[in-house]
């Protein structure tokens, strides 16, 4: 079977005028899906490293003891807590504690309602505020644009310097280290900071 269909190719090959018609029209897909496929290159195995059972009896019984002091530990500690000496005070404030809380006296319904007509006034307020600035920013903006445009007009020099910014503007001046060094028998205004917390 594959003898005779090279034959008949071999015979449209030879065929002399529509040798090149055929040779163009003999695949369907296009040259640029013939591609050689990339060369892989295997990485070496690893060399097996034959371990004594003994060895590895002991790494496990190891591991088994230091879990089980581990465990053992934690069963002592779990009873006791780090005492702390604030909470103390608190027990006694719990009993004073209906006596302690503040509550706040109901208000009326037409000072609840004069309250909330305020918030909304002073939103409005603050609003209007807001647009009035950014239109006034843009204005200030437009006509100073404008106004660089009419200067480029008459002279480039002006309007160079124009552009440029104003130091004086921004005037920042800062003298004297950053931290100053620790002074010898100097007297604290507040006076001097023991830490007498307990180390447990």
């Amino acid at each position: 079977m594959v003898l005779t269909s090279l034959k008949q190719c071999t015979r449209i090959f030879q065929r002399g005028s529509c040798s090149k018609m055929m040779f163009n029209s003999f695949h369907t897909c296009g040259t640029q899906y013939f591609h050689e496929s990339g060369i892989l290159h295997a990485m070496p195995m690893k060399r097996k490293v034959k371990l004594d059972p003994r060895i590895i009896l002991e790494k496990e019984q190891k591991k088994r003891r230091k879990i089980e002091s581990e465990l053992k530990k934690l069963e002592k500690t779990e009873g006791t807590r780090k005492p702390i000496d604030e909470f103390d005070s608190q027990r006694k404030l719990k009993h004073q504690l209906s006596e302690r809380v503040r509550r706040n006296p109901e208000l009326p319904r037409e000072e609840v309602l004069q309250r909330i007509q305020l918030e909304k006034d002073w939103c409005q307020h603050s609003s209007n505020q807001y647009r009035l600035l950014c239109q006034r920013i843009n204005q200030a903006t437009k006509f100073s644009a404008e106004a660089l445009i009419e200067l480029r007009k008459e002279s480039e020099e002006l309007y160079v310097q124009a552009i440029q910014e104003d130091p004086s503007l921004i005037s920042y001046s800062k003298t004297g280290p950053t931290s100053t060094p620790a002074i010898k028998n100097y007297i604290f205004p507040d006076g001097e900071y023991n830490d007498v917390t307990r180390a447990w």
